[in-house]
Protein backbone atom coordinates (compact mmCIF):
# COMPACT_ATOMS: atom_id res chain seq x y z
CA UNK A 1 0.00 0.00 0.00
CA UNK A 2 1.41 3.35 -1.14
CA UNK A 3 0.99 6.77 1.11
CA UNK A 4 -0.73 9.77 -0.79
CA UNK A 5 1.96 12.03 -0.13
CA UNK A 6 4.25 9.72 -1.98
CA UNK A 7 5.42 10.28 -5.52
CA UNK A 8 5.93 7.71 -7.46
CA UNK A 9 8.71 7.68 -9.95
CA UNK A 10 7.94 3.90 -11.64
CA UNK A 11 6.51 4.49 -14.85
CA UNK A 12 7.56 3.90 -18.74
CA UNK A 13 8.05 7.98 -18.85
CA UNK A 14 9.92 8.90 -15.87
CA UNK A 15 14.07 9.36 -16.42
CA UNK A 16 15.47 11.75 -13.82
CA UNK A 17 18.75 12.20 -15.97
CA UNK A 18 16.49 12.92 -18.49
CA UNK A 19 14.91 15.99 -16.85
CA UNK A 20 17.78 17.86 -14.60
CA UNK A 21 18.89 19.46 -18.29
CA UNK A 22 15.15 20.75 -18.58
CA UNK A 23 14.87 22.33 -15.01
CA UNK A 24 18.59 23.76 -15.27
CA UNK A 25 17.42 25.75 -18.36
CA UNK A 26 14.35 26.85 -16.45
CA UNK A 27 16.24 28.08 -13.36
CA UNK A 28 18.86 29.95 -15.35
CA UNK A 29 16.28 31.32 -17.57
CA UNK A 30 14.05 32.86 -15.11
CA UNK A 31 17.19 34.08 -12.81
CA UNK A 32 17.98 35.70 -15.93
CA UNK A 33 14.37 37.46 -16.66
CA UNK A 34 14.58 38.54 -12.73
CA UNK A 35 18.17 40.15 -13.29
CA UNK A 36 16.88 42.00 -16.78
CA UNK A 37 13.59 42.83 -14.75
CA UNK A 38 15.71 44.27 -11.63
CA UNK A 39 17.93 45.96 -14.20
CA UNK A 40 15.05 47.64 -16.13
CA UNK A 41 13.37 48.95 -12.23
CA UNK A 42 16.59 50.42 -11.74
CA UNK A 43 16.99 51.73 -14.93
CA UNK A 44 14.00 53.65 -14.70
CA UNK A 45 14.17 54.84 -10.85
CA UNK A 46 17.60 56.37 -11.90
CA UNK A 47 16.26 57.92 -14.94
CA UNK A 48 13.00 59.63 -12.60
CA UNK A 49 15.82 60.85 -10.43
CA UNK A 50 17.70 62.23 -12.86
CA UNK A 51 15.21 63.94 -14.33
CA UNK A 52 14.17 65.08 -10.82
CA UNK A 53 17.37 66.68 -10.55
CA UNK A 54 17.38 68.31 -13.72
CA UNK A 55 13.87 69.83 -13.06
CA UNK A 56 15.06 71.20 -9.63
CA UNK A 57 18.39 72.31 -10.85
CA UNK A 58 16.57 74.20 -13.59
CA UNK A 59 14.19 76.39 -10.98
CA UNK A 60 16.98 76.81 -8.71
CA UNK A 61 19.62 78.56 -11.69
CA UNK A 62 15.99 80.24 -12.45
CA UNK A 63 15.91 81.89 -8.89
CA UNK A 64 18.94 82.79 -8.52
CA UNK A 65 19.27 84.52 -11.60
CA UNK A 66 16.60 86.28 -10.79
CA UNK A 67 17.94 87.41 -6.90
CA UNK A 68 21.19 87.94 -8.76
CA UNK A 69 18.73 90.76 -10.79
CA UNK A 70 17.11 91.61 -7.20
CA UNK A 71 21.05 92.25 -5.76
CA UNK A 72 22.56 94.73 -8.67
CA UNK A 73 19.01 96.68 -8.73
CA UNK A 74 19.60 96.76 -4.80
CA UNK A 75 23.46 97.67 -4.61
CA UNK A 76 22.40 100.33 -7.93
CA UNK A 77 19.48 102.09 -5.25
CA UNK A 78 21.96 102.37 -2.47
CA UNK A 79 24.77 103.75 -4.43
CA UNK A 80 22.29 106.41 -6.04
CA UNK A 81 20.54 106.73 -2.28
CA UNK A 82 23.73 107.49 -1.34
CA UNK A 83 25.06 109.79 -3.63
CA UNK A 84 22.27 111.96 -3.27
CA UNK A 85 22.58 111.74 0.77
CA UNK A 86 26.11 112.53 0.45
CA UNK A 87 26.71 113.85 -2.89
CA UNK A 88 30.15 112.28 -3.23
CA UNK A 89 29.39 109.03 -5.98
CA UNK A 90 33.16 107.69 -4.29
CA UNK A 91 32.01 107.72 -1.26
CA UNK A 92 28.80 105.90 -1.99
CA UNK A 93 30.32 103.14 -4.06
CA UNK A 94 32.51 102.96 -0.92
CA UNK A 95 30.42 102.42 1.72
CA UNK A 96 28.14 99.62 -0.70
CA UNK A 97 31.09 97.73 -1.57
CA UNK A 98 32.19 97.49 2.49
CA UNK A 99 28.53 96.78 3.26
CA UNK A 100 28.39 94.15 0.49
CA UNK A 101 32.06 92.77 1.74
CA UNK A 102 31.00 92.32 4.97
CA UNK A 103 27.49 90.44 4.48
CA UNK A 104 29.48 88.08 1.91
CA UNK A 105 32.38 87.08 4.36
CA UNK A 106 29.12 86.99 6.80
CA UNK A 107 27.52 84.16 4.17
CA UNK A 108 30.42 82.44 3.62
CA UNK A 109 31.47 81.63 7.20
CA UNK A 110 27.79 80.60 7.82
CA UNK A 111 27.40 78.50 4.63
CA UNK A 112 31.24 76.92 6.04
CA UNK A 113 29.66 76.18 9.32
CA UNK A 114 28.73 72.01 9.33
CA UNK A 115 25.40 71.59 11.26
CA UNK A 116 25.42 69.93 14.34
CA UNK A 117 24.37 66.33 14.15
CA UNK A 118 20.48 65.41 15.54
CA UNK A 119 22.05 62.27 17.44
CA UNK A 120 24.72 64.11 19.22
CA UNK A 121 21.37 66.19 21.04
Amino acid sequence: MERANEIVRDGPGYSSDAQWPELVSRAVNDLSRIVHAEIRLAELGIKRLIEQELDRSLKVMVAMGFLLCAAVCAVGAAVIGLHAALGLWWAAFAIVAAISGLVGVGFFLWAKRRPESILSA
